[in-house]
């Protein structure tokens, strides 16, 4: 009978190791996937059922707008220069800024997922031409910037933080306005509740309330997966691999905090960073704050649905919320 038990015992511990080490490798290929500069997880295929169809006139309007966009933004990346920062884990981080005057006024523009600061140069360019300096890092793990994992705008914050302190050091009074879009959204949002006192306010376009529920909600609709316990052990492995939790890295628990002003804007056809998104985030913010959606837009594609309305938007905001405040 005790020989019995004791292979019993055996054969169970046997079967939760195995368990854990296949969870360990699913864990682990997730991490990979979702955060490895050299992975395909930009090549993004969901359900059927999970898409959001525009229509055929508001695809053709955003496709035009976006090519004007982005000869624009081509023209003025030539007026660029390069600048470098080190981070304060040690890689080394690279973009690109301007000065336009001695107003003082600066903006950082902050890129999403699988992209770089060169898709954003129509954005500094908008922001020059109205007197700004303007300051267009690449993430870490993206573009110019070392990195071996996606920050996921957590690990991003502490990143526009150093740039921040970059600006100030060309620029003691520099006042500055932080504007980003998807991911670069997130990363906004995170840093709002650190308050730093140079920065005056806060653009988040399309950004999701927390790295846990993005994964979630991608996980869902990529592979039809529950989070449990596929995240659950994905978060394990991201905080031993890219040492942070997908828990923790929280842009609507930030924003609470927050102090300054913040405009939210959202496409209302967004599939991917869900439009309800963005109403949690508004409703959590205790800041002065304003919400634009446009309801025709996809993911990331507010302004190139209507540039003149996404900078009147913009603008009207910043001039009436945060230098007149």
């Amino acid at each position: 009978m005790k020989i019995l038990k004791n292979k019993w015992f055996i054969e169970i511990t046997l079967i939760i190791i195995l368990l854990f080490g296949a969870g360990i490798i699913v864990g682990d290929y997730f991490v990979n996937y979702a955060l490895s500069p050299s992975s395909n997880s930009d090549e993004r295929q969901i359900d059927e059922n999970d898409i959001i169809g525009i229509s055929d006139e508001s695809k053709k309007i955003i496709s035009e707008n976006r090519r004007k966009e982005n000869g624009r933004g081509e023209e003025f990346l030539s007026k660029t220069v390069s600048a470098r920062i080190t981070s304060n884990d040690g890689i080394t981080l690279r973009g690109n800024y301007i000065k336009s005057n001695d107003r003082h006024l600066w903006t950082i523009i902050v890129h999403g997922y699988k992209s770089y600061n060169v898709n954003m140069m129509a954005f500094g360019a908008e922001y020059y031409e109205r007197g700004y300096n303007v300051l267009l890092p690449d993430n870490r793990a993206h573009g110019g910037s070392e990195g071996d994992y996606i920050g996921m705008g957590w690990l991003d914050k502490d990143d526009i933080a150093c740039w921040i302190n970059w600006v100030i050091a060309k620029d003691p009074q520099a006042k500055i306005i932080l504007h980003g879009v998807s991911m670069g959204g997130a990363a906004v949002m995170m840093l709002s509740g650190e308050n730093n006192e140079h920065v005056i306010g806060y653009i988040e376009d399309c950004g999701y309330t927390s790295v846990w529920d993005i994964f979630a909600s991608e996980l869902d609709k990529r592979f039809s997966l529950p989070t449990f316990p596929v995240l659950d052990i994905s978060n394990l492995v991201a905080k031993a691999k890219a040492g942070y939790d997908f828990k923790k890295a929280s842009a609507i628990e930030q924003v609470k905090k927050c102090q300054k002003p913040m405009l939210f804007i959202h496409g209302g056809m967004d599939d991917f960073v869900p439009t309800n998104m963005v109403y949690q985030l508004y409703d959590a913010a205790t800041c002065e704050k304003d919400i634009y959606i446009v309801e025709q837009a996809g993911h990331g594609e507010a302004k190139n649905y209507n540039p003149q309305a996404y900078w009147n938007s913009v603008f009207t905001f910043i001039n009436e919320k945060i230098l007149n405040a």
